[in-house]
C-alpha cells in the first residue's frame, strides 16, 4: 500500500521544480495521489523514483561533452504555440474559477430569498393573528409579544435584504474583474502577435 504524505509544495522542493510541473505530472498520470481534505497528497516512493532518476540525468548532463555556443546574431523569440498554450490554460483556470465562485454566489442568495419568503410569510400570518384579535387585557399581552415577533422578523428580512444586495455588488464586481483580465489576456495575445 502506497504512502500518501508528500504535499505539492514539498514534492516540487525535494525534486526542484515548480507545483505546476507537478500539477502536470498529476494530470498525465506520471504521479499518483489522494485527496485528504481538500490537500493532495502524493506518494513518497513515487517521489523518490522521481528524485533518482532526475539525479540520473542530471549526471549524464554533466558528464557529456559540452559544445562551446557559437554566438549567433539571431534574436531569440520564444515559441509563440508555448506562450498561446500557457496563456490559454490561464484564461481557462480564471474563467473555471470566476465561475465556481458565480454559482456559489447564486446559491448563497438562492438560499437568502427563501429565508426572506419563509419571514415574510410569517409576517403575515402575525399580522393576520393581530388584526383579529379582541381587545381584551389577555389578548392584549399576546398581541404585543406577536407585535415584537413581526418587528424582529422584519429586521431579519431587512438585513437579508442588504446581504443580497451586497452578494450582487460582489458578483458585479467579480464580472467586471473577469472582463478586465479577459480584455489584458487577449491585449497580450494580440501584443505578442500570437492570435493572427
Amino acid at each position: 500500500m502506497k504512502n500518501y504524505s508528500i504535499t505539492r509544495e514539498k514534492a516540487a522542493i525535494t525534486l526542484g521544480v515548480s507545483t505546476r510541473t507537478i500539477d502536470r505530472y498529476v494530470k498525465s498520470g506520471k504521479l499518483s495521489y489522494k485527496k485528504i481534505a481538500n490537500k493532495v497528497l502524493l506518494a513518497r516512493d513515487e517521489i523518490e523514483a522521481l528524485q533518482e532518476e532526475f539525479s540520473s540525468l542530471r549526471t549524464e548532463v554533466t558528464s557529456e561533452l559540452i559544445h562551446e555556443a557559437t554566438p549567433s546574431n539571431q534574436p531569440t523569440t520564444t515559441n509563440p504555440v508555448a506562450v498561446r498554450a500557457d496563456l490559454d490554460q490561464a484564461i481557462d483556470e480564471k474563467i473555471e474559477k470566476f465561475f465556481l465562485i458565480f454559482k456559489e454566489k447564486d446559491k448563497m442568495i438562492e438560499e437568502k430569498n427563501k429565508i426572506i419568503f419563509m419571514l415574510q410569510q410569517r409576517i403575515g400570518e402575525l399580522e393576520t393573528k393581530i388584526q383579529s384579535m379582541i381587545a381584551l387585557p389577555d389578548y392584549n399581552k399576546e398581541k404585543q409579544a406577536m407585535i415584537l415577533e413581526k418587528q424582529k422578523l422584519e429586521e431579519k428580512v431587512t438585513v437579508l435584504k442588504d446581504a443580497i444586495k451586497t452578494e450582487k455588488m460582489k458578483s458585479f464586481i467579480l464580472v467586471v474583474l473577469a472582463l478586465i483580465f479577459i480584455g489584458i489576456a487577449v491585449f497580450l495575445l494580440f501584443r505578442y502577435n500570437i492570435i493572427s
